[in-house]
């Protein structure tokens, strides 16, 4: 059987940066296995009409791989995917990935892990790095009557090459950030254009300048000119997100206030303003950002209703019992947090299943490991997405992996299984510390379960989460050596 020192699983920004510090490591008897046909992850399979990132370009890049030829603020999707690509390729790791290919299945022997993959072929791994995401697996309601709908129906993470809008009657249901993004985008062009909201989200407006010319020419002759602006870009939002989530600061009132702003100059109907603003804090959710979003409900063709789909007819769909004729459902809404635990058949000691583990609450080590599951290390795990760029906290948690795979090495140690005690103080740790943002107030979203148990979302600033996974802790795992 086939053994390597370290399985990724998944080659999204997470995956190819886990790939990176591997390699730099020298730990080169690794292996990449990605579900698709290319590396991307989330900028792959999201190529809906407006996708885009709404965090600045240059902080939404690795500190190891700045990027001169970002073309505005805020990156669309396709400029992204072609980052990720582009690291994949400079950094020699593409020749490492297994594409087309799944991971099934993989159990804990002893002191190694087991996989199988879609292909049927088997193989043993000491470490796995799971850089499948915290949000990947599409949300689809299971409405009533899908099977019969006539038109078409589908996720926005499967909008389809070359569809043609043009006079259509479009319903989106959804209204989070990926409805955002979509709805100004397309309402131009179709005939008819409904959107279902369950509830509304906060939309501050965005500053999008693109960069010019001569600004991108400076930064690939001056290096140390991206340097500082990312410097810049991660001191103000550093400090600016941990205000920005705190009720009652002036950031967070402010930012509350100029959406208000926002909607009111934006929307004629006062019926429609109300129906747009919520009755929760600004950052309760995650707020999104647009300056187009809330004028596109002044348009004639534009129409917001407020309620879930009941059910799908043969011709369009019902909701709170009206029933509405369109051509195409777009369901923007959203994904299922951390469905790793469903999308792989993965077992720890003595055969316990993940998703039993899970099953009363989502909880980890420092957001990278799971007790009982030995060497398995996590990326953008339980908690550990920050409050602004993604990568703050990513490219931590490919350290801490590939120090860990280092120090099994010199130490000669088979297996690192965290303490439950320990998952216990960090659990405890985040939710006093989640007590104090405005997430916790007066709203519910994916960042936390029904009972208001924060699983998501790393409640502190980047740089405090950078020193949680700045050691490597061996009293604080159970330890197996040969």
């Amino acid at each position: 059987m086939r053994h390597y020192d370290v399985v990724v699983i998944g080659a999204g920004l997470s995956g190819i940066c886990a790939a990176i510090k591997l390699k730099e490591a020298g730990i080169d008897n690794t292996r990449v296995f990605e579900k698709a046909a290319d590396v991307g992850g989330t900028w792959r399979d999201n190529h809906y009409p407006g996708v885009a990132c709404d965090v600045p370009s240059h902080l939404y890049s690795y500190s190891f791989a700045p990027n001169p030829e970002w073309s505005r603020w805020y990156a669309p999707g396709p400029e992204i995917w072609d980052y990720v690509k582009k690291c994949a390729r400079d950094f020699g790791v593409r020749d490492h990935i297994k594409f087309n290919t799944t991971i099934e299945s993989a159990v804990w022997k002893t002191d190694r892990w087991v996989l199988q993959d879609s292909n049927g072929s088997s193989f043993s791994s000491k470490s796995i790095i799971s850089a499948l995401g915290g949000l990947h697996t599409p949300n689809l309601p299971n409405i009533e009557g899908q099977d019969i709908f006539e038109g078409a129906q589908f996720h926005s993470t499967a909008w389809p090459d070359g569809l043609d809008l043009t006079g259509k009657r479009v319903a989106v249901v959804g209204t989070g950030a990926t409805a955002v993004q979509i709805v100004p985008e397309i309402a131009d062009k179709v005939a008819e254009l409904l959107v279902f909201q369950r509830s509304p989200v906060w939309v501050g407006p965005k500053k999008d300048p693109e960069y010019t010319p001569e600004e991108r020419e400076e930064f690939r002759s001056n290096p140390d000119a991206m340097k500082r602006l990312r410097h810049d870009l991660y001191q103000s939002w550093e400090s600016n997100s941990i205000d920005l989530h705190r009720a009652g600061t002036l950031i967070n009132t402010n930012a509350e206030k100029r959406a208000r702003q926002q909607i009111a100059r934006s929307v004629s109907d006062p019926e429609v303003a109300r129906a747009l603003t919520p009755d929760h804090n600004f950052t309760c959710k995650r707020a999104t950002i647009s300056n187009r979003y809330y004028a596109t409900f002044d348009k004639d063709n534009v129409t917001l209703l407020s309620g879930g789909v009941e059910s799908l007819t043969q011709s369009g769909l019902v909701s709170n019992g009206q029933r509405y004729d369109v051509d195409v459902i777009v369901f923007a809404t959203g994904f299922k947090a951390f469905n790793i635990a469903t999308e792989i058949d993965l077992r720890g000691v003595d055969g316990l299943p993940l998703a039993d583990a899970w099953k009363t609450r989502i909880t980890s080590y420092k957001s990278v490991m799971i007790h009982d599951f030995p060497n398995l290390f996590l990326m953008m795990g339980p908690n550990g997405t920050g409050l602004q760029s993604a990568l703050q906290t990513m490219e931590p948690q490919a350290d801490y992996a590939v120090r860990a795979v280092e120090l099994m090495r010199l130490e000669g140690i088979s297996a690192l299984n965290p303490r439950q005690a320990f998952v216990d103080a960090f659990t405890r740790n985040v939710q006093d510390r989640f007590k104090n943002t405005t997430h916790s107030k007066g709203c519910t979203s994916w960042w936390s379960d029904q009972t208001g148990f924060n699983h998501s979302i790393w409640p502190a600033s980047s740089d405090d989460y950078r020193g949680l996974l700045a050691e490597i802790e061996l009293a604080e795992f159970d330890l197996m050596r040969p």
